[in-house]
């Protein structure tokens, strides 16, 4: 890496940090941002380059990290998320950013076909309860031809997970957790956990099947809060030496694919 990319990552960066400052005011969620920053910047590294100004939709904004960076970027986008209540509708209203909340498995996308020239499914797909290639067959039907889906997950192989199973223990929730009553929308279940896992194999199966041809595809790592929990911070600089020879085993998978 030149020291000129070192830069342009670096002032990427605290561009992005910018967006939480004013998004958050007084209290930044800096430890959301130190460890999804490299996630963020994966994803950003794909949208810059573009050379006209591409229409984006960005499903599961959440927080509206991103979303608030990339307008301020002067993208042109337009933000989807079911859950957060009213949080990223408030956010994008107050930031001028079309915002639709949507539960991308049960309702129907309002958008006509060919819209957007980017779609964002930023820690999305893990979330899902039925088949994902319903969603995916949406999001390509409503993507220009050419046009690029950037989709990140957790990796079902990273270096804690297999920690986790090599004790005894399951990396989904336990089973006083798992039972818990769902809750109910047009009469599908939706949950916050994680239901699904991939790994990169699957996930370029997955991509394949919806009818996507995958460009690229990589891992990137959880940054460490130094702020948080001791033990978490000490657990995860002693597994990043390892993640960083043996990038199978980082935390996020990313893909980038194209209609």
């Amino acid at each position: 890496m030149d020291n000129g990319r070192i830069m342009s990552t670096d002032f990427l960066a605290r561009k992005l940090r910018q967006a939480y400052v004013e998004l958050d005011g007084k209290y930044p969620n800096f430890k959301h941002f130190e460890e999804n920053k490299e996630r963020y910047l994966k994803i950003i590294e794909f949208i810059l380059p573009f050379s006209s100004d591409p229409r984006i939709l960005d499903i599961g904004c959440g927080f509206c990290y991103l979303t608030k960076f990339l307008k301020i970027q002067g993208s042109n986008i337009v933000a989807v998320d079911f859950f957060y209540g009213d949080i990223p509708k408030i956010r994008c209203k107050e930031n001028a950013i079309p915002f639709f909340q949507l539960n991308i498995e049960a309702d129907d996308f309002p958008f006509g076909t060919e819209v957007f020239d980017v779609i964002i499914l930023g820690e999305v797909l893990e979330h899902l309860n039925y088949s994902p290639l319903i969603p995916l067959r949406e999001i390509r039907r409503v993507l220009t031809k050419g046009g690029k889906l950037i989709l990140t997950t957790p990796n079902a192989l990273r270096l804690i997970n297999l920690l986790k199973l090599l004790g005894g223990h399951n990396i989904y929730p336990d089973l006083n957790t798992y039972y818990q009553e769902p809750i109910f929308y047009k009469g599908k279940s939706l949950f916050y956990r994680h239901n699904r896992l991939y790994t990169i194999k699957e996930l370029t199966q997955l991509i394949s099947q919806a009818g996507f041809r995958m460009l690229s595809s990589g891992f990137v790592s959880e940054g460490n809060y130094r702020g948080a929990n001791p033990k978490k911070v000490l657990l995860k600089s002693l597994l990043s030496p390892f993640q960083l020879i043996l990038p199978h085993f980082r935390d996020f998978l990313w893909m980038v694919a194209e209609k």
